[in-house]
């Protein structure tokens, strides 16, 4: 577990007194201890954790301070999940951050931005939060907060974000043209547009391929498709979904990203969006 002590308005050096005294009390010297705190109030923090033989780790986020001591030996769990492709990362991180204690924060090395963002929304979703994020070298890291989830708040919604669900491909013309001439419509109504590309959707998203796809009474489907993108569009193409047909970054469309299985059931699953399957 992690004890949270709210400090704020306490100055140095009766913050650092304020520290000494709540790890003198603790009834679990194994416990974590979080301290919120004043700019500036975090000086003799340092001194107050090796005393105690605690390692301190200093976060400032939003004009205030979050001092973190954690008992010497116990150590942030970190997962390696480079070498898996979606869903496996999810599922990894999910399972362990079920078994984490609240405020207990897991680090996780990722191979690519596409699976790390994967990876955010299935935390989030879950109630947890992303603490930080970043690289190390060329590996993609974020960090992770366990944290209650909240039970949600029934409420009216306007569906302002519209998700246009596309499993058809080039196969089903009339399927593949009405994903963005709809999707037109709704950026023309204001509202916000994610396309998801998946299953034999997918073979839109490859170079190419959309260019050979073309009626009549509109045109090319690869020329709608990037008008879309540059309108606003967000498009994502299902990962394993392109794995299973050889899409990758290098022949992807431009504007298409890679997304995992946890995006596309965030998106499907949030009652702010309209979902449009074609």
């Amino acid at each position: 577990m992690v004890k949270t002590i709210n400090a704020q308005g306490i100055k140095s050096p009766n913050s650092a007194i304020l520290a000494d005294n709540v790890i003198k009390n603790m009834d679990d010297p194994g416990e974590e201890i979080r301290f919120t705190l004043s700019p500036g109030a975090e000086e003799g923090m340092d001194a107050v954790a090796r005393r105690h033989g605690y390692t301190l780790e200093i976060t400032n986020s939003d004009n205030l301070i979050e001092a973190r001591m954690m008992p010497a030996g116990k150590t942030m769990k970190e997962i390696n999940v480079t070498g898996d492709f979606c869903p496996g990362p999810v599922i990894t991180v999910g399972n362990i951050l079920a078994t984490l204690s609240t405020g207990e924060r897991m680090k996780v090395i990722a191979a690519s931005q596409e699976t790390l963002d994967d990876i955010t929304m299935a935390v989030k979703s879950a109630g947890s939060t992303v603490v930080s994020q970043g690289t190390e070298g060329e590996r993609y890291y974020l960090i992770a907060e366990k944290a209650e989830k909240q039970e949600a708040v029934s409420a009216v919604v306007n569906r302002d974000r519209v998700v246009i669900a596309q499993s058809n491909g080039i196969g089903n013309a009339e399927r593949a043209y009405a994903t963005f001439l709809f999707s037109q419509v709704a950026l023309s109504m204001g509202k916000e547009v994610t396309i998801f590309l998946l299953m034999d959707g997918a073979g839109i998203a490859k170079k190419g391929n959309a260019a050979g796809v073309k009626h009549p009474d509109f045109e090319r489907l690869d020329l709608l498709m990037d008008k879309v993108i540059k309108a606003g569009a967000t498009v994502y193409v299902c990962e394993l979904s392109a794995k299973f047909r050889g899409i990758g970054p290098d022949n992807l469309v431009d504007g298409v990203r890679l997304a995992g299985a946890a995006t596309y059931l965030e998106l499907v699953s949030n009652p702010g969006n309209a979902i449009v399957n074609f």
